[in-house]
């Protein structure tokens, strides 16, 4: 066990669940630490805090998850994948690479202000990775799905025949999610969902033309 988490504590909250409830308890915690670990940190989370949070024994998160390392790892694998299976569903219904990625921004949107913790959470990981490296390791199972998603976003592009023969799609596979994160960090550093959606309705201006006026 992390020997960061505290002591099991037996203040007459609920310890290990039954099992008809461990799947919900589980989600509650998962949540509950997705957004301490937005907010505080990964130094700084307690078990105890998510316990508070949820509403449990520090002790009873060990039936989930043997450290702290385990549970960001958890917290990391779970948030990636909703986030992301979330962005191939909306890009699925979309036509061409251009309302392919406005869908996927304005999806982020609406994820960002339902939940901040999940941007939150996500803008973190790399700074808490150079932190503590040992958790790479852990990440395995989702790490390198951001860059999938846009490199699979590009390629099926090109093979519908929207992309110019010169264009690298290594580069602009790099240029969607570099927008995407960037927005997400703008937003998470100021607390206010609404500039990203504002800065979300400029971008896609932009690109449809109708943000400039062209003077002759």
């Amino acid at each position: 066990m992390d020997g960061t988490f505290d002591a099991m504590d037996t203040r007459g909250r609920v310890g290990r669940p039954a099992a008809g409830d461990s799947t919900e308890t589980r989600r509650r915690i998962l949540q509950a630490a997705r957004v301490r670990f937005a907010k505080d940190g990964y130094r700084a989370t307690t078990n105890q805090r998510i316990a508070d949070d949820v509403g449990i024994t520090p002790g009873a998160i060990y039936h989930y998850v043997e450290s702290k390392a385990e549970l960001y790892a958890a917290v990391y694998c779970e948030t990636i994948d909703i986030v992301y299976t979330d962005f191939e569903r909306v890009a699925g219904g979309e036509r061409d690479l251009l309302t392919q990625f406005s869908a996927v921004l304005r999806r982020a949107c609406e994820l960002q202000t339902a939940d901040p913790s999940i941007t939150g959470f996500i803008v973190a990981v790399a700074q808490e990775t150079q932190r503590h490296p040992d958790l790479l390791a852990l990440l395995a199972p989702q790490r390198g799905r951001h860059m999938r998603f846009f490199s699979g976003l590009v390629h099926d592009a090109a093979e519908r025949g929207e992309l110019r023969a010169d264009v690298d799609q290594r580069a602009l596979a790099d240029l969607l999610g570099a927008v995407l994160t960037g927005l997400a960090r703008m937003s998470a550093a100021a607390g206010d969902p609404q500039r990203y959606t504002a800065a979300v309705e400029v971008f896609e201006r932009f690109i449809d033309g109708s943000l400039i006026t062209v003077r002759s």
